[in-house]
């Protein structure tokens, strides 16, 4: 493991853990290269920013503008759409069963091959009515190409790691000499892929040209990710309006928001505006990053761990939250907070009402219309609806500490545990009417 705390350019805490490869006994450094996986994500995010200010694309532009091979049905979806997942298309690593089947990783070959897959699926919504996480910046990484003429990774070497003096930050390749390249690691058992070990082995093996795709393909240190983040929090690279489009809700056709952001995804959480990306593969690595924007506050952590669900991995969304709050105490775990004197319970029961209903398209008028109902998903809607009852952990006045989320004031932030099926603990976000603008999404025992 590597982690890096920083705020405001200065690192505040940093850690090298363990092993870089185990077989010959190698020690994780500041200069070791993990893989991202999907943390990649904002690059090629940036990039096609970049590409837009300099005029070589539109946001609106149909992405069969630039890949006019694909589905007619394919016209309505924009550049726009595949940088914020409202797309509709598949994420074609999705359609087969990690645990079970190589087929995917290792008979498709080409680009073109894992365009072909993308071809054949049906759309999963219209574009811009709908969030679901896809594999829509691997096709950015081909836009970037048929821009240019050149390989996507080439275009990021000359406008960003170049740049930005990432010197340690590469598109991967399996062929590619890479200095102090991490070994990556997978927990494996009988079931997967017919393992012939059990426990710890080596990261399960994927075709050369899946290593380098725009959605996972970077290679990087903990110090060059810092490096590379501090510039998005500036105009360094990029525009204010870019900036914004990275770290701000986007919003679908209908004005509603949606918790990503080009490359990133954007939440309100303890009554702070967060932006984080998570990346795991079955090459053996997980990575977490946290960042505050505002404070150009960065927690990072990579490791060279993977497994086939996300207890196997080393790293987490919580274990970055739990270090943000060492500096941001109100980020710690709700399941801390004692039960308080409840001096409102009418409040309280209407909080209990709209949890049980949050599944429905009951009006209720207790609620903002700016409420983004998108940022949850259904599976997590009707987890909340099963809520028996709730306990009140405490409440926080913020009227004068400026806290706007979806362009609405928040007065209130009211700490809940959630009593049901599942223990569950969130903060309500209220105006000055008392009307729910957000919550926070929920955190177990």
């Amino acid at each position: 493991m590597a982690f890096l705390i920083a705020k405001d350019g200065k690192i505040l805490d940093e850690g090298y853990y363990g092993k870089a490869n185990l077989e010959v006994g190698a020690d994780v450094t500041e200069k070791s290269v993990f893989a991202i996986a999907s943390m990649s994500k904002t690059y090629t995010a940036a990039a096609i920013l970049l590409m837009a200010e300099k005029g070589l694309l539109g946001l609106d532009d149909s992405v069969k503008k630039y890949i006019p091979e694909a589905p007619d049905y394919w016209e309505p979806i924009t550049i726009k759409h595949l940088l914020t997942h409202s797309s509709g298309l598949v994420e074609d690593w999705s359609l087969y069963d990690w645990n079970t089947s190589n087929e995917l990783f290792l008979k498709t070959q080409t680009d073109a091959d894992f365009l072909k897959i993308h071809f054949e699926e049906a759309l999963k919504f219209k574009p811009g009515t709908d969030v679901s996480y896809t594999s829509g910046h691997f096709i950015l990484g081909i836009v970037i190409e048929r821009i240019t003429g050149e390989f996507y990774g080439a275009y990021l070497e000359k406008n960003i790691f170049g740049p930005l003096a990432l010197n340690e930050t590469f598109v991967d390749h399996p062929y590619k000499i890479i200095p102090h390249r991490v070994s990556g690691y997978f927990n494996y058992d009988q079931d997967i892929i017919h393992s012939p070990i059990s426990g710890l082995g080596n990261g399960i093996t994927i075709a050369p040209v899946a290593h380098g795709r725009g959605d996972s393909g970077i290679r990087t240190t903990a110090n060059d990710l810092l490096k590379f983040y501090n510039a998005l929090f500036t105009t360094t690279i990029l525009s204010e309006p870019s900036r914004k489009m990275m770290f701000e809700p986007a919003k679908l056709d209908n004005g509603n928001y949606i918790s990503t952001g080009a490359g990133w995804m954007n939440w309100p959480l303890g009554g702070i505006a967060i932006s984080e990306h998570s990346g795991g593969f079955r090459t053996g690595f997980s990575s977490q990053s946290l960042v505050i924007p505002k404070d150009k506050f960065v927690v990072i952590v990579l490791t060279n761990l993977k497994g086939p669900d996300s207890s196997y991995s080393g790293a987490s969304f919580s274990l970055a939250k739990e270090l943000a709050a060492l500096y941001y105490p109100v980020l710690g775990q709700l399941s801390k907070k004692t039960p308080a004197e409840d001096t409102n319970t009418g409040l309280t029961n209407i909080h209990l009402g709209f949890f049980r209903t949050i599944d429905s398209k009951v009006e209720n008028t207790h609620v903002h219309e700016q409420f983004p109902f998108s940022y949850y998903s259904k599976n997590l809607k009707e987890s909340i609806a099963q809520t028996e009852s709730i306990t009140y952990l405490g409440e926080r006045n913020v009227q004068n500490e400026d806290v706007i989320f979806f362009n609405v004031n928040i007065h209130t932030l009211r700490y809940y545990r959630l009593n049901g099926k599942k223990t569950l603990y969130t903060t309500v976000y209220l105006d000055e009417a008392d009307r729910i603008v957000f919550i926070d999404y929920p955190e177990t025992e």
